[in-house]
């Protein structure tokens, strides 16, 4: 079962939520680990889940937090994303490791 690591707000209806996925690989899969940031609805809906071309590798997301009113994300391979409220496109600015 998944669980929810991190919530952060972005409008009066919507949230961005991490799930942690992290050690997971053998239940969901690769590229499922690695997309593991959702943007989610007040109803519980779905709206987006995060997409990278780097999602094969299956490093998931660890942290998520706003930084300048940009949504960030940061993946276990040591990267850190901006990712497109909007979207969910998460596309990496720079090596953290």
């Amino acid at each position: 079962m998944d669980s929810i690591s991190k919530a952060i707000p972005v409008s009066d209806l919507r949230s961005v939520v991490l799930l942690d996925r992290l050690g997971q690989e053998a239940l969901y899969g690769l590229m499922e680990c690695a997309r593991n940031v959702f943007l989610i609805d007040d109803a519980g809906s779905v709206v987006w889940q995060v997409s990278s071309d780097f999602d094969s590798d299956g490093d998931p997301f660890t942290n998520i937090f706003m930084e300048g009113g940009q949504l960030k994300a940061y993946r276990w391979d040591g990267g850190s994303y901006s990712v497109d409220v909007q979207t969910g496109r998460a596309v990496p600015d720079q090596l953290l490791k």
